[in-house]
């Protein structure tokens, strides 16, 4: 995966540096050259210094090749921009953003773009959004150590009951919506064809949970 990361302060570097680490590629943009600083020496991406509104530097960063555009500059509107510039100009398949001003986040709901507000904001709810994208939290609990999170049920756990998707300490199957209607799965219960899925899961094994859902049954 190709990320462009705009903004290279304590967030964007943490961001940057977790994604190269696991073997992405990653270019970081920000407009003050030592912002460089905040990357450790064995950052793989690349660092380059300039604005984001400028086409010339985004595609110093290969936007053209991004899988994934994430928005994290200190300014509110630059982020909007930016990011709606990488979903529409250069049709980016996966773009996220920041707001410190929950004032902005209308205008960026109406525009159609996925931000967070600081408020919410963390490194690892980027990192959860860009890896388990169809695994979007609903509710977060805590500190982030539990999630709910819904999911379509892939066709071949149908017929297979529900307790076994249960794994103690790690994920619990709480609610099933079957042809628009909800219930609560029973010890008995068997998955159906078009099932959609609310999960209780903590953070740590949202891989795993990931794995059941793409046909890795372990």
């Amino acid at each position: 995966m190709h990320v462009v990361v705009v903004g290279c302060g304590r967030s964007g570097a943490a961001l940057a540096q977790r994604l190269g680490a696991e073997g992405d590629s990653v270019s970081v943009i920000d407009l003050h050259a030592d912002a460089r600083d905040r990357l450790a020496s064995n950052f793989t991406g690349v660092f380059i210094e300039g604005d984001a509104l400028h086409q010339s530097v985004l595609e110093s960063a290969q936007i053209e090749r991004a899988d994934a555009f994430v928005a994290l500059s200190s300014n509110d509107s630059v982020n909007i921009v930016v990011a709606r510039v990488a979903r529409d100009s250069y049709h980016v398949p996966h773009v996220l953003g920041r707001l410190h001003d929950v004032q902005w986040y209308p205008i960026s709901s109406h525009l159609g773009l996925q931000m967070v507000t600081t408020v919410q904001m963390t490194v690892d709810r980027i990192h959860r959004l860009l890896r388990h994208r169809r695994l979007d939290p609903e509710v977060v609990f805590g500190n982030g150590e539990s999630l709910l999170v819904r999911s379509s049920l892939p066709e071949y756990l149908s017929g297979r009951r529900v307790s076994e998707f249960n794994v103690e300490g790690e994920i619990h199957v709480v609610e099933i919506t079957r042809a628009g209607h909800s219930l609560l799965p029973g010890s008995s219960t068997t998955w159906r064809k078009g099932d959609f899925v609310s999960f209780i899961v903590a953070a740590g094994a949202l891989e795993r949970l990931h794995g059941f859902l793409d046909g890795r049954w372990s």
